[in-house]
């Protein structure tokens, strides 16, 4: 259960700045609930595949913060990443969080989180694009490299289609070039008027990963929510009104 939702956290985390150029990137990282600002999102998400589990997710600047649902041995488990690629987790009898290292984010089950939070644009810089195709929509398709060895992936290549900006695919390389595990998103959820992530399916190797993402709000969440101190404390939820 660690491993999972460790994994889930790093396929959401940060969105700082791009480059102009980058728009319809931008729109795309929206939709994955990548926001900008003040504004946030939680979602309770659902796991299902090797291991099944639910836990309720929140994002916000560049950080996302994780409690525990089911199952009943995991409940009130928290995880806390940043887009730099730092991770903190804590469980009850735990006296302070601990540090989940980068080949514990790249193994087994942790892979999860580390997709469904990692910024396709805080931390990775373009190095070119084509056009291309996903489930038969035109798309652009980007090649993107790590900006530094602490990344967890050394490139992405992320297909957005070219009607409504969405992230359909991605694909997830090592430094060697070997892929080691792929996406892909479902926008069954709307936000802002705009179709929102619902599902992400992630495969890697023989094994298959659905996370289902319900229970959308978006909205301003308090600071303190996103701070290590928080992991071993009482948790504030939902957002400000």
């Amino acid at each position: 259960m660690k491993s999972t939702l460790s994994s889930f956290l790093f396929l959401l985390t940060g969105l700082t700045a791009a480059t102009a150029q980058d728009a319809a990137l931008l729109e795309a990282e929206k939709a994955r609930g990548i926001l900008t600002g003040n504004q946030g999102v939680q979602w309770t998400v659902n796991v299902s595949g090797t291991k099944n589990a639910k836990f309720v997710a929140t994002s916000q600047g560049g950080k996302i913060f994780a409690e525990v649902i089911e199952p009943a041995d995991a409940t009130g488990r928290r995880y806390l990443a940043e887009s730099d690629g730092n991770m903190w987790f804590w469980k009850p009898g735990l006296s302070r969080p601990v540090s989940v290292s980068k080949r514990q984010r790249l193994s087994g089950d942790a892979a999860i989180g580390d997709i469904a939070s990692t910024s396709f644009v805080d931390g990775y810089k373009v190095e070119n694009s084509e056009t291309g195709e996903v489930n038969g929509e035109a798309a652009t398709v980007y090649t993107m490299k790590a900006n530094s060895p602490g990344d967890t992936y050394a490139m992405i290549k992320y297909w957005v289609t070219t009607k409504g900006n969405l992230g359909r695919k991605a694909e997830f390389y090592a430094k060697s070039g070997n892929l080691i595990r792929r996406s892909t998103m479902d926008y069954g959820n709307t936000s802002n008027g705009r179709p929102f992530l619902s599902q992400m399916v992630i495969i890697d190797g023989g094994t298959t990963i659905t996370l289902k993402f319900t229970d959308v709000q978006i909205g301003s969440f308090p600071a303190t929510l996103f701070t290590r101190e928080n992991l071993g404390g009482p948790k504030s939820t939902g957002p400000k009104r």
